[in-house]
Parts: structure tokens; sequence; C-alpha cells
């Protein structure tokens, strides 16, 4: 009996092993999340040929090995610096632009400084030896100044043409006889770094490494960088590609980037539990975008393809808050990290992700929304010309001749449009779920909830009801004296009779009126409905399970 019972028993406990091995065991991976993060400043179409660059207790240009920073520049003062491209500018109201020179008439423009170089000597190994040599020399024409470029260097000028350098080096020779003296031509990698006045400091070939510049470090905090205007925090990096400008960007700590991120994602004076919910959305977005420009750099840009980021001027005290608060919280689904999207209004109720997309996601479903009802935008409406809409379609290769009709084919279970018949004299197009947004503006077409009424229509009695009911007139079917008769978008307009008198009724739309509900693809949380829950006494833990199907904080 007893044996019986240990047998029982060892079953058991098989049995509850088992149990508890195939039960999944889910856990992210936190080394996902990076302690720091590049975002894309300036770059592409928005690259610049200059930029300035300023810190209250001075800067120091250099780059990271590992964890250790290694300065070889520094710039002291309460003056800005110029950092601009090896190229040609001229002086402007207090600045340079940068200048398509033409030797022949430019030749001897004194208002304009140049991509040539004269070196004075040879390369040192050092710093300190090159800045031993260089206080060596005379006074020259021109102010010599310290280079980095495969080891340093003493460079002076910024001429603008071989001829006008050969002429500052005869002047050079004749103070130094003995000296060394070669030409240095334009490069497209190298950085020209000078003050304010237009004072050559130094200059530097970024090459292939990272850059990096940054407040020199003060033990009481305030280490800001000002780049063109802007504060920001961490270091600023600049690099050059083929055929292209500056690429700005800033490296900072994934938490600092988020006091910039909520103010701008989310008004900083709404109430906390909502920003906290949106500082751990921009949290996982963010995780989840990382390494989307990563031809450029940078992980990610500082615009709404990313996420809106304002530096240290966007942030607000009671978004820094809520960041801190939340610091590390990331939200899963099984755990993954979920790519938590948001929106500003459901318009009423969420949507699942293939009614906006394609694919299924499990924790992107439809969910009923009151809380953003009676907020901005929960309705809207908005008017088309059938010109316009004409003229829209040309202008994106979707011409369908003159627009004869507009009306959706397909609708979600939840109301949003997933297919857009167009139909034309000449064509017909179908446009599908987020591209009808795409095509006629995402500030115009705010959602794809949306119904649509043309100012070819007309209130009747039915003759089933006998109840007065509006009607779109077009290819309806009318009495006539000759019968039955289809109308049709080549008949312009019809007189009937309307028991008094004989009123003009137009058969052809001229108008197209999309009335809507909501702001935004729909997918996720509402930002307008979380600001209600927040205000009802819910969580930002709760708000964020509410409208992420399935997901917890972890």
């Amino acid at each position: 009996m007893r044996r019986a019972r240990q047998i029982i028993f060892l079953f058991v406990m098989m049995a509850l092993t088992n149990m508890f091995l195939s039960i999944p065991v889910y856990g992210y991976d936190k080394s996902k999340i990076p302690e720091y993060i590049r975002i894309g400043l300036k770059y592409g179409e928005s690259a610049t040929p200059l930029v300035s660059v300023y810190s209250k207790n001075g800067l120091e240009l250099g780059y990271f090995a590992g964890n250790e920073f290694r300065s070889i520049f520094s710039f002291l003062g309460n003056d800005e610096i110029i950092v601009r491209k090896d190229s040609y500018f001229m002086a402007f109201n207090g600045s340079f632009l940068e200048y398509q020179y033409d030797e022949q008439r430019d030749m001897y423009n004194t208002n304009l400084q140049g991509p040539i170089h004269i070196q004075i000597g040879s390369t040192f190994q050092t710093r300190e030896e090159a800045q031993n040599f260089l206080n060596t020399l005379p006074r020259l024409h021109t102010t010599p100044y310290l280079s980095y470029e495969n080891g340093w260097k003493v460079w002076t000028g910024l001429f603008t043409s071989m001829a006008n350098a050969q002429g500052a080096a005869e002047n050079i020779r004749l103070s130094l006889p003995e000296m060394e003296i070669s030409f240095v031509p334009q490069h497209d990698k190298r950085i020209q770094i000078l003050s304010k006045s237009g004072e050559v400091l130094c200059m530097l070939n970024l090459g292939e490494m990272e850059y990096h510049f940054r407040p020199i470090p003060q033990k009481d905090g305030g280490n800001l960088i000002r780049l063109d205007g802007k504060n920001f925090r961490g270091s600023i990096i600049i690099r050059r590609y083929s055929g292209s400008d500056f690429t700005v960007i800033n490296r900072l700590p994934l938490e600092e980037y988020l006091y910039g991120v909520v103010p701008k994602e989310m008004s900083g004076t709404w109430p906390l539990e909502a920003q906290k919910a949106q500082a751990v959305a921009a949290r996982n977005y963010t995780v989840q975008k990382l390494g989307a420009h990563s031809q450029y750099g940078f992980d990610l840009c500082a615009t709404t393809h990313c996420q809106v980021y304002g530096g240290y001027d966007g942030e607000h005290e009671r978004s820094r808050k809520a960041v801190d608060e939340t610091k590390g919280k990331i939200l899963t689904y099984k755990g993954n990290i979920v790519t938590a999207f948001y929106h500003s209004n459901s318009g009423g109720h969420t949507e699942n992700s293939e009614n906006v997309w394609t694919s299924p996601i499990d924790y992107l479903k439809g969910v009923n929304d009151p809380y953003s009802v009676g907020s901005p935008n929960d309705t809207w409406s908005y008017t088309l010309t059938k010109e316009q809409i004409q003229d829209i379609l040309n202008s994106k290769q979707l011409s369908v001749g003159e627009v004869n009709g507009i009306k959706a084919t397909e609708y979600s279970p939840f109301g949003r449009v997933l297919k857009l018949e167009i139909q034309g004299t000449q064509d017909k197009k179908i446009l599908e779920k987020e591209k009808i947004r795409s095509i006629f503006g995402y500030n115009n077409i705010k959602s794809t909830w949306f119904t649509i009424r043309t100012d070819a229509a007309a209130t009747v009695i039915s003759g089933s009801t006998f109840t007065p009911q509006q009607i779109n007139v077009e290819n309806i079917y009318v009495i006539t004296t000759e019968g039955i008769k289809q109308m049709d978008n080549g008949q312009p307009n019809i007189f009937v009779y309307n028991g008094s008198e004989l009123k003009n009724v137009s058969f052809r739309a001229t108008k197209y009126v999309f009335d809507g509900k909501g702001w935004g693809h729909g997918l996720g949380m509402s930002q307008w409905g979380a600001k209600k829950m927040a205000e009802d006494g819910y969580t930002y833990d709760q708000i964020l399970t509410y409208y992420y199907s399935g997901t917890k904080i972890e």
C-alpha cells in the first residue's frame, strides 16, 4: 500500500512538472534597451552646410573610446562657434552663406572664404608638438591654426583659388625661407571651425570617425549645448556623407530623450497619469524603432516620421516627472516588447491593425472608447470639389478623367472605410485603408472613419413609408410620362414638381463632403482618451492595458 502511494505521488509530481514545463515563460530582453540613443536633427534634404554651436561653460570636441571621452580640441569663452564644411562661403549678416564660386568672376572678391589652405612644415605626432611649432612662427599675413588630418598639422588661410594660395605662399617663404610649404585642396570630409567673427580656430577631417561636440562637464550640472539657437542635452555629432551637407545628430541618454518627446506628443499640462502612459508608449516606440535611420548613422529622427523631439527647450516639468516615474518601464505582450502605436482621437472606437495596414496584431484590437467622445476632432467634416479631387488624383498619377462618383464599397466592423471607389469618365481607382488619407492629406481626411455625401441629393417622400428622406440622386429611377427611367450622371439636372412648383434638382455632384470621426489611424492608445481616463482616476498602467489588449507593464 505504501509503495502504491509512492507510485501515485511520483505520477502526480511528473504530471505537475510537465504542466509547468508546458507553460511558456515570458520575459523581454532588457539588453535591447540602450542607455544612449542617437537622434537625427538634420539629414537628407534638411542637411545643412554649417551650424552654430555654443555652451555657456565652453565646448570640447573629441570622440569616445568605449565609455571614455577623449578631447582633441577645447573652445573656451562665452562665444558661439561656427562649424561648416570645407567649401566657399560669403560673410552675411553676422554669419556665413555657402557660395557658388566662379574663379573668373570672383577671383578678387575679398568678401569670400574658400577651401584651399597652405600647410607650413611637416606632420606632427601630437597636438603639443604641433602647438609648440605654431607658437614659434613669426607673425604672418594670415593667422596659422591647427588641423588634424592623418596627424597634427599647422595650416593657414581660407583661399578661394590656387592662384591666391600661391601668392600667399610666396609671402610666407619670405619670412620662412627654409620652411617646407605645401598646398591643401578641398576635402568633402573636412570641417572648418571658426569664431563668430570668422577667425579659423581649427580644422578636422572627420573621415569615418564619430566626433562629438559636448559641453565641458560641470559638477553643478547645466551641461547643455546650443545648436542653431536651440538647446539640447548630451552631445552633437556632425557627419558628412557623399553628396550631402552636414548630417547633425544629438546623442543623449534614452530617458533624457523622452523628456523632449513626451510634451511634443502630448501637452505637458495634461494629467500626470496620461503623460506617464505616453512616456511608456514613447519608450516602447523608441526601442522598437532603433536603427530606423541607420543609413545616416542615427536611430530615430526628430519629426513625425518617428517621434517629434523638441530637445531641452521642448521639455515640461510634468512631462519629466512622468518619464522619471516610469523609468525603464516597458509595455509587453507575452514577453515581447510591443510597438505602442498611438493616435490623437479614436472618435469613439479604436481599430484592428489588419483594417489599417495588413497583418493582424494581437495587442492592436479595436476597443470601445467612450473616453475620446466629446474631445477635439471626435467628429469632423471636410469638403472637396470635384475639380480639387481631379487635381489631387492627377498629381498622384491616379487620373480617372472627370470624376463622376465616389463611394465607400467596404467597411470594417467598426465603421472605418477599407475601400474607396473613385469612378471617372476614363478610369476607376480603388483606394484602400490609410492610402485614402495619404492621397487626400492626413490633416484633411483625419481618419478613415467617415461617410460621404454630395450636393447631388434631394429630399423625397418614400413610396414605401411615406416619410421624407434624403437620397443621392445619382443613378436613381424616376417615373416619367414615358415610364420608369434611370437617371445617370450624363443628366446634369431635372425639373421635378414638389406639389406647388417646379424645382431644379442637380443630378451631378460638384462637391463631396467627408463626415468623419477621430483623428489618426485609430490603432492603440487614443491620446485624448488617455487624458479623459486620467481625469477619471485611472492610472497609467490601466490606461495602457485598456488600449493594448492582453499587455502588461514590466
